[in-house]
């Protein structure tokens, strides 16, 4: 069986499947209200203005005064960009060699995306209720464009989730209320990187037709994971609310399939290229020779194993009067869980062999998140009946390590301002609009890829920096049955 090239680094960065796009940190979606959004979702565990207090906090359930349903969507206008340099495997630095200007700048890598929630609430009786809600707890999208500097790293990148959580509420007293919820989440995902099976510049490697990338490694999953959650509300005084909202952690195991997209007549560098001769192991001197001796790829079973983390609100919220309450709060998420993200083959062929990671490994991406904390701070003010008008700021901090940030994930910390409004059409109806824009640190990076002790593998490398930026515009309808 051909060896490995050690230019080949298959080991597919996985880790952000589930990273962030620029919403919240890691890779979870804040967006999953607009009256929420309004306020920077300060406070959220601790108000029940609409149905969206199923996804913030269950115990809210039971304080509404009437059966409702809320639905919308967040549309989120992304931009990225990125300047560096790569290092290609046999240690050249591509801008300076003869590939320079062979590689581009991966153009606006973030797509503009809608993500949308609904949600409901039935009323059993001035103490219970049930709902449910359908929301999408993480995703991201990211595309450089082909041939890009950051290709051999991370080309395309997609993600989305559907979470179904059924609810249950009860009013314990007047003063404090809980509820619990089931999570059923179905996630798919893609990604993509860009391979350069025979790196220019390698002994016999000098034709022009071996700048750039040769191939291109794609691998796609799915599964259906399962979580809970649960809340209390306890009103401290008649002015005064406190709010806790508990999630789980859930446990994927997306399978699917691991595929070159160029699968006849492959062809990679190896030194040196053992192969089979009439059944004796040959060394044949440094190459390029055909994959696998017959230059075919096929596709590979894989599996990506993913632990969405557990996390916790504190809100509080505050009339002043009848007119202004402010509200803050803070989520600690539990993201030291994300050590690792791996894209593990289950049956037997040629694409592992070729990561050259052993025990069966197609990637192995070292992450080691640290877990961090989200703070925020609102106000919102009835301006008459019809009119209730929201602002806030938000801080949140990225679980991502300087040393171990990925082209996929060019995360960083973040800041909110937002501001918004409710519009009470009449007592069955209301509308809610905010929009935030977020500020983000910009994001250096020096990317290798590593082994499964982790030590650096290779002399791939992408060095440079990341520029985000992010507007969110979000809509929903309630309806009061």
């Amino acid at each position: 069986m051909f060896n490995k090239p050690s230019v080949l680094a298959v080991a597919v960065a996985a880790a952000s499947l589930f990273s962030a796009g620029v919403q919240a940190s890691g890779f979870k979606i804040n967006e999953q209200s607009a009256s929420g959004a309004g306020r920077a979702f300060a406070g959220s565990a601790a108000v029940a203005n609409d149905a969206s207090v199923v996804f913030f906090n269950p115990a809210g359930m039971s304080r509404l005064e009437r059966s409702q349903a809320s639905f919308g969507f967040t549309y989120l206008q992304l931009e990225g960009s990125f300047e560096g340099v790569r290092t290609n495997p046999t240690g050249m630095v591509t801008s300076d060699t003869a590939e320079a200007g062979v590689y581009n700048d991966g153009g606006d890598f973030m797509p503009d995306k809608v993500i949308p929630f609904g949600y409901i609430v039935h009323k059993l009786d001035d103490k219970a209720a049930v709902g449910l809600g359908i929301f999408a707890p993480f995703g991201t999208a990211t595309d450089y464009k082909s041939g890009s500097l950051a290709g051999g790293f991370a080309d395309e990148t997609q993600l989305s989730a559907i979470d179904i959580q059924p609810t249950f509420s009860y009013q314990l007293s007047d003063t404090l209320s809980f509820g619990v919820g089931i999570d059923i989440v179905y996630a798919q995902g893609l990604l993509s990187k860009e391979l350069d099976l025979v790196p220019f510049g390698a002994p016999g490697a000098t034709d022009p037709q071996y700048k750039g990338y040769e191939n291109k490694f794609e691998v796609k999953g799915d599964d259906i994971g399962y979580g809970w959650n649960f809340g209390v509300m306890w009103d401290a005084s008649q002015s005064t609310t406190l709010g806790f909202a508990y999630r789980s952690e859930i446990d994927f195991d997306l399978k699917g399939k691991s595929e070159f997209k160029k699968s006849e007549g492959v062809v990679a560098y190896a030194d040196p290229a053992p192969m089979i001769v009439s059944g004796t192991v040959v060394d044949l001197p440094a190459g390029i020779y055909p994959v696998n001796g017959t230059g075919k790829v096929d596709k590979q079973d894989s599996r990506v194993p993913l632990t969405g983390p557990r996390s916790a609100t504190f809100s509080i919220a505050h009339k002043l009067d009848d007119r202004l309450q402010l509200l803050a709060g803070a989520t600690w998420t539990d993201w030291s869980s994300f050590k690792y993200f791996d894209v593990i083959a289950t049956k037997s062929g040629i694409i592992d062999d070729l990561s050259g990671l052993g025990e069966n490994y197609v990637g192995h991406i070292v992450e080691k998140w640290h877990d961090t904390w989200s703070y925020s701070v609102g106000a919102e003010y009835s301006l008459n009946q019809d009119w209730t008008l929201r602002t806030g700021y938000a801080f949140d901090a990225s679980p991502v390590k300087d040393e171990h940030r990925t082209a996929r994930v060019p995360d960083n910390d973040r800041q909110w301002l937002t501001a918004g409004a409710t519009y009470n059409l009449n007592d069955s109806w209301s509308f809610d609009a905010a929009v935030a824009y977020l500020f983000i640190d910009k994001s250096k990076i020096d990317e290798y890829n590593y082994d499964l002790d982790d030590e650096q593998k290779g002399a791939d490398n992408l060095k440079g920096e990341f520029d985000v930026n992010a507007l969110g515009l979000s809509f929903q309808a309630n309806y009061r049955m």
